[in-house]
């Protein structure tokens, strides 16, 4: 059953972009998608507004064995082009610590493109800045287009959290010791699985537009064409385990229109008029029903296409990485081996899933680190898409997308970031097991990367999808009703693996303690940093593991053994840009982390010494390592209101009584759920502080300030 889609207009020559891609002293790159091909030169200039910036010479970039084009057409009207620019040959770098400036120049009709609409205020180009040394990056995650967005007293916050970095840019501009220097998105950055109807009729005919034909899946099925009760069948039909009642893209096409529309929205989506929808008579609902939470979306939809001329500011004027997570492709991707083997086994649920990646090359993974994709993978994928019915071609896409193992990438900051695929790289074991969330073969290329980086006195920043250490109160609940649902037999129902999300790194305490060791024991570190995203609520945490199996040889000429030195770990969490459950909101009364938390597990077996491996471990298996988790309060403005009453007796921990009036207390708001994007703060290599920004006037903001390490 076919349905008649609306008719679009013209597409505009930039679809996508500016955004400012991977840049280094040696190289600066920036992304554009377009609908006709772009030939451009990228020209940097420094604050003086001289050009100090040269474009490779058509094999030049063949000194880092760049052999790629710079453009490549996957549909009728749809273009990437990733263009670079490198530094004079006299300077040999760019400069670092000194506000830099670029344009687009138009090769072909020798003029500039237009940016006049991405540029900061009083800026007459878009801007950037090299850090020598870490000061202030921006992150966060999970950022669904009407997904809800409420602050913590149950107010609305209107404003995409991305266009709040924009407003943070413009105060910082011309202070780079206050300006941002990158941006992360750390996973989530479109919902594919999840997308309200009037979108989605919007993004098949759109797709149509892009793409110029329809491509169907292998079972036949027009993704542009089908209904919404079809594409839900379908959806169950291959394995996808979505709770979604919305619509999940399927098609490479369908996944380009909703990048489109949330980098942006230069393709100019607008949202149908009708509707009920009033900002002011949602601020403040504590419960609502099934028909005014479908009112919510599409508000928040509306506000979401509204910010989005500031949010192509903040692509354009901040480097930007990215890195994905379940929902760019699909909710509980490789969540276990049940979920793999089945969607594996599906032709449609396999190209579903190949779509999604070649999708997220195009739009994210490109620009992170183009010596990753070699020209024989990208021709992999536009061979596929410009001849579908080709049976190899369409065999090789989804084998090659779906094998590949560059994702991850790694940056040569001060301190270095290591930006970690712990999706595609799991180490299954029995059907609904949680896995390890990477095996050894990826911890191995993480080893790597760390040998090849000059000076190891420094505190690495890793970039996860999920906290390695999260919230321990809710992972704890998890675990509960994941063994729960094992013990009553079902991969499905309400305590599956699937709709309780069991994916934590310490889900699997082997898989856990081994990713630990590889930290701590093979690459000899003592402190780190992660920044993770997922669970759409903030905290900070500290957290110092030690395993009482990893023997040191004596250093002298004593005997003694020694353990292992403690890994002292920094874990700041932001979530969700735009994507807050409704029982997050309270969430700072129910889950305040003001005691201590201790997990104990097992290690793996070869970490112990050869007595106990064979003596002991085949017939006691106790616990070896242990983590302690300490949380760390954040200070807000703000005090908050705590209704109804009973919540007061329940959390009299977190509660102070004011003017007769229950106040959270700010000394202890150790977790929220209010919609944010992070500030991180450094000195000296070290973490200090994180702000998350929050409100349509940031006027919610809430801080972390980091104190010095104090080994537990």
């Amino acid at each position: 059953m076919h349905h008649t889609l609306p008719d679009l207009p013209v597409l505009p020559r930039i679809l996508a972009g500016p955004i400012l891609r991977r840049v280094t002293v040696d190289s600066a790159n920036v992304w554009l998608a377009s609908s006709s091909e772009l030939q451009l030169e990228l020209r940097i200039f420094d604050p003086n507004g001289t050009l100090i910036s040269q474009p490779p010479e058509p094999k030049a970039q063949r000194r880092r064995n760049r052999t790629d084009p710079t453009s490549w057409q996957l549909g009728a009207q749809l273009w990437f082009t990733l263009v670079e620019a490198l530094p004079l040959a006299d300077a040999g770098t760019f400069p670092q610590d000194t506000l830099l400036s670029y344009e687009l120049l138009d090769t072909e009709t020798e003029q500039l493109l237009d940016l006049d609409d991405v540029c900061l205020e009083g800026a007459s180009r878009p801007g950037f800045y090299i850090p020598s040394q870490l000061g202030v990056i921006a992150y966060g995650s999970c950022r669904k287009a009407h997904g809800l967005a409420f602050n913590d007293d149950g107010s609305v916050q209107s404003k995409d959290s991305l266009a709040l970095l924009t407003e943070q840019l413009e105060e910082t501009q011309h202070d780079l010791s206050q300006r941002p220097a990158m941006l992360f998105l750390i996973g989530d950055q479109i919902y594919a699985d999840d997308v309200l109807p009037e979108l989605m009729t919007y993004l098949q005919a759109l797709s149509l537009q892009l793409m110029g034909k329809s491509i169907p899946l292998p079972d036949g099925s027009d993704a542009c064409l089908i209904s919404t009760q079809e594409r839900t069948a379908l959806k169950a039909g291959c394995g996808l385990t979505s709770s979604s009642q919305h619509a999940h893209v399927l098609s490479f096409g369908e996944y380009a229109a909703l990048y489109l529309v949330t980098f942006g929205n230069r393709v100019g989506f607008q949202f149908p008029p009708e509707g009920r929808e009033d900002l002011a008579a949602a601020r403040h609902m504590r419960t609502y029903s099934p028909e005014k939470l479908k009112d919510f979306e599409r508000l928040s939809l509306k506000t979401f296409v509204s910010s989005q001329p500031q949010v192509r500011k903040a692509f354009a004027n901040i480097v930007t990485y990215m890195n994905f997570d379940d929902h760019d492709i699909t909710d509980d991707w490789n969540l276990n081996r049940s979920w793999y083997d089945k969607l594996s086994a599906s032709a449609n649920g396999t190209r579903v899933i190949s779509n999604g990646l070649a999708a997220y090359w195009a739009f994210q993974g490109w620009g992170n680190n183009p010596d990753n994709y070699p020209a024989r993978f990208i021709r992999v994928i536009k061979d596929h898409l410009d001849d579908p019915e080709d049976r190899h071609k369409c065999a090789e896409f989804d084998f090659r997308l779906w094998k590949f193992r560059r994702w991850s990438f790694v940056l040569p900051t001060t301190p270095p970031i290591f930006v970690m695929d712990s999706r595609t790289q799991r180490d299954f074991g029995s059907n609904n097991e949680p896995p390890h969330l990477m095996d050894r073969y990826a911890l191995d290329e993480m080893r790597g990367e760390w040998l090849s980086i000059e000076n190891q006195q420094q505190t690495p920043i890793f970039m996860t999808g999920t906290p390695v250490f999260g919230f321990s109160s809710i992972e704890w609940l998890q675990d509960v009703l994941y063994r729960i649902g094992v013990l009553m037999g079902g991969f499905t129902g309400l305590f599956s693996a699937s709709s309780i999300d069991v994916e934590s790194w310490v889900a699997n305490r082997r898989g856990f303690a081994f990713f630990l060791d590889t930290l701590l024991l093979r690459m000899g570190l003592t402190k780190v940093t992660f920044l993770s995203g997922d669970v759409h609520y903030s905290f900070a945490n500290r957290a110092y593991y030690s395993n009482r199996s990893n023997l040191m040889k004596p250093q002298s000429d004593t005997n003694d053994w020694q353990y292992s030195p403690t890994l002292q770990c920094l874990q700041l969490t932001s979530s969700a840009m735009r994507n807050t459950p409704e029982s997050g909101r309270w969430l700072e009364t129910f889950l305040a982390n003001w005691t201590t938390k201790v997990r104990l597990g097992p290690c793996s077996p070869e970490t112990l010494p050869w007595w106990e491996r064979v003596f002991f471990w085949r017939f006691f298996r106790y616990n070896t390592w242990a983590v302690e988790v300490n949380g760390i309060p954040g200070k807000t403005v703000q005090q908050h209101s705590i209704k109804p009453w009973w919540k007061i007796l329940l959390f009299w921990r977190v509660i102070k009584i004011e003017n007769w009036r229950p106040r959270l207390r700010t000394e202890l708001n150790w977790i929220t759920s209010r919609p944010n994007v992070a500030l991180v703060y450094l000195q000296n290599g070290e973490v200090v502080r994180q702000v998350l920004l929050s409100g349509d006037e940031r006027e919610n903001n809430l801080t972390y300030e980091i104190p010095p390490d104090t080994p537990s």
